[in-house]
């Protein structure tokens, strides 16, 4: 059976459990970042408590710029399937296409807000410097460099139209040990990297 084909050729129940498990899998592996990122910041020595109320302020854009990637994902999940499940090899990969470069404009649309709007948004949710510092170095890091996120949101998406949902999965375990390893490094400046605090556990979440 040709791999690409799963979608046309494989039995509805086996197609379920094969693409259903993983994808669950997924979804529930999309909350260890903020989690894990939480969890490191929250035993920072000098101003974790600061650094908690900055991360909950910036969870949820952060969060809305995932849940765009994924819908856009789903949307593009839906054509492909059906494009595949109908052979039509040539409209599937014009829709995958079309897909990337939605990500693209959604990236440049993230890159302007990191830049320009992540100061104001924060300041609209807080007086207090200190967390306006903290969640504005946080989610301006991730703003700008989130092209990461955005784009594995679709490849995602577009593997489990294809029959390839372990790939998608495996690609986020990988993913969360690196940014549970990566944390304690960034954030307490462990071996040569030097301490950064909020800002290590930014950059650890948009590498891993």
């Amino acid at each position: 059976m040709a791999e690409s084909n799963k979608m046309k050729e494989m039995p509805v129940n086996k197609l379920m459990v094969q693409m259903g498990i993983p994808m669950i899998l997924s979804m529930a592996l999309q909350a260890v970042y903020n989690i894990v990122d939480s969890a490191f910041v929250g035993n920072m020595r000098v101003g974790s408590e600061v650094a908690l109320n900055a991360l909950t302020l910036v969870f949820p854009v952060q969060m809305l710029m995932v849940a765009v990637g994924i819908g856009t994902g789903v949307g593009t999940n839906a054509l492909l399937a059906r494009t595949l499940g109908q052979g039509n090899s040539k409209k599937a990969a014009k829709v995958a296409g079309n897909s990337l470069f939605l990500g693209v404009l959604i990236y440049v649309v993230c890159l302007l807000f990191g830049i320009f709007g992540v100061k104001a948004y924060i300041s609209s949710q807080t007086v207090d410097t200190e967390v306006l510092e903290m969640g504005v170095s946080y989610l301006r890091i991730c703003c700008v460099i989130s092209f990461g996120i955005i784009f594995f949101s679709l490849f995602e998406k577009l593997l489990q139209a294809t029959g390839r949902s372990l790939y998608s999965t495996i690609g986020q375990v990988v993913g969360a040990v690196v940014n549970i390893i990566l944390d304690p490094i960034m954030i307490y400046g462990i071996g040569p990297c030097p301490e950064m605090g909020v800002k290590g556990a930014a950059y650890a979440t948009v590498i891993g």
